[in-house]
């Protein structure tokens, strides 16, 4: 997946990390659209486009910086008409198809959680938009949660597409935009997924954490994306005062904080799905899950450490500005304080604005 773990862009990252299945066929890049001004950057979006304009958003959104009225509107025309998202439209005049589990082709969970989530911290911000502009986003964010609502399974968990069978990574996705929109932990969603994503957790002598489906071991990434939803709601807002230690205990959300805080206390970083090199999107996401725990204070110094030691080629890849990893960063920033304009020698927030299409 490009320089991130992201499981949820693309067929290809989901049959190899998380499936382990043969490699399956991929459908052919899309045709760049017109209609890509205001997107962040100029990498091809196919896989990834509104999940790397969400992230990009809660960053800007939650340290009060606006974005462009272009950046707001390129997701909100990327919605279809059941409130879903996908991966991108090349063309939004043409419906959105129906979801295809088995093809990984269609609206799916992650990237309308992603988008919700986005979408709510817009509106939860004080950044500066037009009425109209506002009502567009909480008209889109409210239909986005709805539908998230309509995939959640008997089990509890949520599947990457509709169709498909339950995960941790979507649902820790699924239920953070739902916390978001609604930060409650006593309604029925919430403990029916807290309940699923037990079923997926280690044994604290095991180490913890979160598997992606039953029958796995608990991962990194999974256990990270797991802990939106449990810790919720997203963006976080710090620093904060923290625990020292993230002690294991019997639930699922001790066992996952504790999972991640070993890992950042060990390394530095949690490490991707072959265990061979940092995964900095997990390790990201696992900052920003401990501090709105309020754990960890070793494993978010530790944690922000390495994220700022790896911002510069974290966030200027090989194809350009990474808009996903510069969005993180600036959650990090947001979480355990700092400038946004200046971590790790990189001013996020101008990285983010030479990366937009015009």
């Amino acid at each position: 997946m490009q320089t991130l773990t992201l499981r949820r862009l693309g067929a290809a990252a989901a049959a190899v990390a998380v499936l382990a299945t043969a490699a399956i066929a991929l459908p052919a890049p899309a045709q760049a659209a017109s209609s890509d001004r205001g997107l962040y950057g100029l990498a091809d979006p196919t896989y990834d486009g509104v999940w790397r304009q969400s992230l990009a958003i809660i960053g800007l959104a939650g340290n009060r910086i606006s974005p462009p009225t272009t950046a707001v509107e390129w997701l909100l025309g990327q919605q279809c008409v059941d409130g879903s998202f996908q991966a991108y439209r090349a063309d939004t005049a043409v419906p959105c198809p129906r979801s295809d589990a088995a093809n990984y082709t269609g609206p799916d969970t992650n990237q309308t959680a992603a988008a919700a989530m986005a979408l709510m911290a817009l509106d939860d911000s004080s950044v500066a938009m037009s009425n109209r502009l506002r009502n567009q986003v909480v008209d889109a964010a409210q239909s986005a949660v709805l539908w998230l609502q309509r995939q959640q399974l008997p089990s509890g968990g949520w599947p990457y597409f509709p169709g498909g069978s339950a995960d941790g990574a979507s649902t820790g996705l699924a239920l953070g935009a739902l916390m978001t929109q609604a930060p409650s932990r006593d309604i029925p969603a919430y403990r029916k997924a807290s309940r699923f994503l037990g079923s997926l957790s280690g044994s604290c002598a095991t180490g913890g954490g979160i598997a992606y489906q039953a029958g796995s071991k608990p991962d990194g990434l999974t256990t990270s994306q797991a802990l939106i939803g449990l810790v919720g709601p997203v963006p976080v807002h710090g620093p904060r005062k923290l625990a020292v230690a993230a002690p294991c205990a019997n639930t699922a959300q001790a066992k996952a904080l504790s999972f991640v805080a070993t890992a950042l206390k060990s390394n530095g970083t949690l490490t991707n799905s072959t265990g061979d090199a940092p995964d900095y999107e997990s390790t990201a996401a696992s900052v920003v899950d401990l501090v709105a725990a309020r754990e960890g204070r070793a494993a978010v110094a530790a944690g922000r450490a390495a994220l700022a030691s790896a911002a510069s080629t974290w966030v200027n890849g090989a194809k350009g500005v990474n808009p996903a990893a510069a969005g993180l960063m600036l959650m990090v920033v947001d979480a355990t304080g700092g400038r946004p304009t200046s971590f790790g020698g990189v001013n996020l927030v101008s990285a983010l604005a030479g990366s937009l299409r015009g």
